[in-house]
């Protein structure tokens, strides 16, 4: 299940923002969103969860959907 963990440090008030559970490139709207609540962070980076592509797997049905 998708979720976002927050993290912030009382003393210097830094704020860390985890996107889990959203494999690949889908987890960039999720970032898009907190940037537009929280501004724009002085650093990014992927996880190595990001790199991560669905899996996909053709289907080959017959003519005549037998």
């Amino acid at each position: 299940m998708p979720e976002i963990e927050f993290t912030i440090d009382p003393e210097t008030g830094k704020l860390e923002l985890h996107v889990k559970g959203i494999a690949g490139p889908a987890c960039d709207d999720v970032a898009k969103l907190a940037k537009e609540l929280l501004g724009e962070p002085i650093h990014e980076r992927q996880t190595a969860e990001y790199y991560l592509r669905p899996q996909v797997r053709p289907q080959i049905r017959p003519k005549g959907g037998q």
